[in-house]
């Protein structure tokens, strides 16, 4: 009978999707609620716990986790699975708002929230077990995955570390240009610190006993909609298994727990799912720091990349700068598979120096080729320990092989360079931007070799896309070097600053009056490895992203007179009406 229940309503979520939404239903950060309305989702909450359906809700998310964690299929899921939420509140209480949780607002200070008061989801739990005992869930009784009390365990004691801030968010749906590269960051990084901050069930695959765990994927389903928005006529149709181990993926796979829906009914919850985000703030003040910062950097070095870019090389005065693929004013600015140097100014900046040595210019140029060459060594588990090695090896031989192929106008011997090294990397590489009936005698110049490898290698039919489905993690998901790129910035102006306090509707604050600790973006705290292998997830992969988060910090935090969205929500709720 529950299975038949169970594909009926499948089917039933299966047969909206296919529909075309009118009117969406607007989906609200939780604090811009009125208390009515606020209570009014708690009591409806209240009644899918007495009625069973989140005990129905959370046996499903437990029997599908080895399927929904750790493969692409992750953000597709937990958008049907939040509709199914959403749609089950609605049974109990026909209209009733379903909001988000933009944590990032609240990512300096998180105990600080208003979410962990008895006016919102309550706080920590108490007593051996964490049971939570003061809001409108306090003494709950949960069933999955056996009788125990609701519990939270605060991962700092009565105190949560900082989640990723805004920054951070913004520039990581910049960065990405592929779905899975965007789930896999999200998965491998700011997800799982909301997770264990919380903790308790929140830290188990019966999370969705917590309503917190349908306010946090609210805002983990809101950065993909907000990803596809940058780029609408592509993103809404856009599923890959990029980042991922998985063989092929296809948008007509099912989604795991829902039999008849397939993961293309969930890509775009405008039509048929029928909701949208309501923006909390953050984005929008985000977006505005990042516009001056641009400015700046624009500013200083015109055709150069912007902070939202990798760090990359300066242009050359002769040559024009590079171009972009990205689409629309709100398109990611940069990535290395999508804003690409121009071949023939490659190859005249390689050849730039009159007497035959490299210029700083070509140098750079070079260096900023060879980096994204070096995102296709291995970063899979099988080959982590030995990856730095082989990369640093592979890297300094195409780079020396380059730079001295131009000492003197001399050409270069490319078949001397593929016999004198073993790596299949460097056979691979020479095999795509070599014409196909070199021989062993066939020396190629240098213009000849600086033009392949931009078109045989990053180009749009080369060899990084013909790579990207069989290697892990070769995809872009934050932004290269962009600490280095920050500290450059002169500084923002309070009229800014300014904004950012009136787009988020916070009372005004005299930063200089704020202690500079709590002025300053915290670092995130790394997550255990035991929580990475219990979702399926990369522990090297999750390092490396929680290492340039904190370049990123570093980088902010360097800026004179820049204040965090993140920052200024907190200030402005511990100082604004003190000032």
């Amino acid at each position: 009978m529950a299975k038949s229940l169970l594909f009926l309503a499948a089917l039933c979520l299966a047969t909206v999707a296919n529909s075309q939404c009118m009117n969406p239903t607007p989906r609200p950060e939780i604090r811009s609620l009125s208390p009515e309305d606020r209570g009014r989702f708690f009591r409806a909450l209240n009644q899918l716990r007495s009625n069973g359906e989140l005990d129905r809700l959370s046996r499903l998310h437990v029997d599908n986790a080895d399927f929904i964690h750790g493969h692409p299929v992750f953000l597709a899921f937990h958008r049907v699975f939040v509709n199914d939420f959403a749609s089950a509140l609605n049974k109990v209480d026909p209209g009733v708002p379903v909001p988000y949780w933009d944590w990032s607002l609240d990512a300096s200070n998180p105990i600080s929230s208003d979410l962990f008061t008895n006016d919102y989801l309550g706080g920590n739990g108490r007593g051996d077990q964490g049971c939570v005992q003061n809001g409108p869930f306090a003494n709950w009784q949960m069933s999955v995955d056996s009788p125990h009390c609701l519990s939270r365990k605060f991962n700092q004691g009565d105190s949560i570390a900082p989640f990723w801030p805004p920054e951070a968010l913004l520039s990581m749906q910049k960065t990405c240009t592929q779905y899975g590269a965007l789930s896999s960051g999200i998965e491998n990084g700011c997800h799982g610190a909301v997770h264990l901050g919380i903790s308790g069930d929140m830290s188990t695959m019966f999370a969705p006993n917590d309503p917190f765990f349908f306010l946090h994927h609210g805002m983990v389903d809101k950065l993909w909609y907000d990803w596809q928005l940058m780029e609408p006529n592509t993103r809404f149709q856009q599923y890959d298994n990029s980042n991922y181990k998985d063989g092929q993926v296809s948008s007509d796979d099912n989604v795991p727990g829902y039999p008849g829906m397939r993961v293309r009914d969930a890509l775009d919850p405008r039509n048929g799912l029928c909701y949208i985000y309501v923006d909390s703030g953050s984005r929008a003040a985000t977006k505005r720091l990042m516009q001056e910062i641009d400015r700046q950097t624009t500013g200083k070095n015109a055709g150069g990349p912007t902070p939202m870019q990798p760090a990359g090389p300066s242009q050359p005065a002769s040559s024009p700068p590079m171009s972009s693929s990205a689409a629309g004013p709100d398109a990611r600015s940069a990535s290395p598979f999508s804003t690409r140097p121009q071949n023939t100014d490659i190859a005249a900046a390689a050849l730039a120096s009159g007497n035959g040595s490299p210029s700083a210019e070509s140098t750079s140029q070079l260096n900023d080729i060879t980096s994204q060459v070096s995102r296709l060594s291995g970063n899979d588990d099988s080959r982590a320990s030995a990856s730095a090695s082989l990369h640093n090896q592979q890297i300094n031989f195409l780079q020396n092989t380059l730079l001295n192929s131009m000492a003197g106008g001399r050409n270069l011997d490319l078949a001397n360079a593929f016999h004198g090294h073993r790596h299949r990397f460097v056979r691979r590489l020479i095999n795509a931007v070599a014409p196909r009936g070199y021989t062993d005698e066939k020396a190629l110049g240098s213009s000849d070799i600086l033009t392949g490898l931009v078109g045989g290698l990053l180009g749009k039919d080369g060899l990084v896309g013909h790579l990207l489905q069989g290697l892990g993690h070769v995809v872009e998901v934050l932004p290269q070097g962009l600490g280095e790129t920050l500290k450059a910035v002169g500084g923002i102006a309070e009229g800014v600053t300014n904004d950012v306090f009136d787009i988020l509707k916070l009372p005004k604050v005299d930063m200089s009056k704020v202690p500079e600790a709590e002025r300053r973006i915290p670092y995130v705290a790394a997550l255990p490895n035991w929580w990475y292998e219990h979702n399926n997830l990369n522990a090297t992969y999750a390092a490396q992203l929680h290492a340039q988060v904190h370049d990123m910090i570093d980088g902010y935090n360097s800026i004179p007179g820049y204040v965090s969205p993140a920052v200024a929500h907190y200030v402005a709720k511990k100082y604004g009406n003190a000032q």
